[in-house]
């Protein structure tokens, strides 16, 4: 699972970002669920990053880029894109649609 996670600000280490209306920034991050019961170092990576996706062109093919851009241990037919948001995790995302047409599902990331 890749995890969707809100951009508290519109600055990246003190620049601004200035994207389009047909993108959207946030912050990536996957949980690894492929064994609940492993016990040895997990590859993790030890804080989210930021990508930008485009809000008019289908998830599903641009998920394979977050995968890489991630590292994620997993297999891309595997991964999906859920909504974090204030320490509540929310609707999983159609890979089948665009951002654009996901909007309430992505209610309340683009506050500020």
């Amino acid at each position: 699972m890749i995890e969707l996670l809100k951009v508290n600000d519109n600055k990246v280490n003190g620049t601004m970002r200035d994207i389009g209306s047909d993108s959207f920034v946030c912050r990536v991050q996957y949980l690894d669920d492929l064994d609940p019961f492993m016990e040895y170092n997990v590859r993790e990576p030890p804080r989210p990053l930021y990508h930008t996706f485009n809000t008019t062109i289908p998830l599903s093919y641009q998920i394979a880029a977050v995968h890489r851009l991630l590292q994620a241990p997993h297999r891309l037919d595997d991964a999906t894109l859920q909504v974090f948001k204030d320490g509540d995790y929310g609707p999983y995302l159609d890979l089948d649609s665009t951002l654009g047409e996901q909007e309430e599902e992505l209610e309340g990331l683009q506050d500020r």
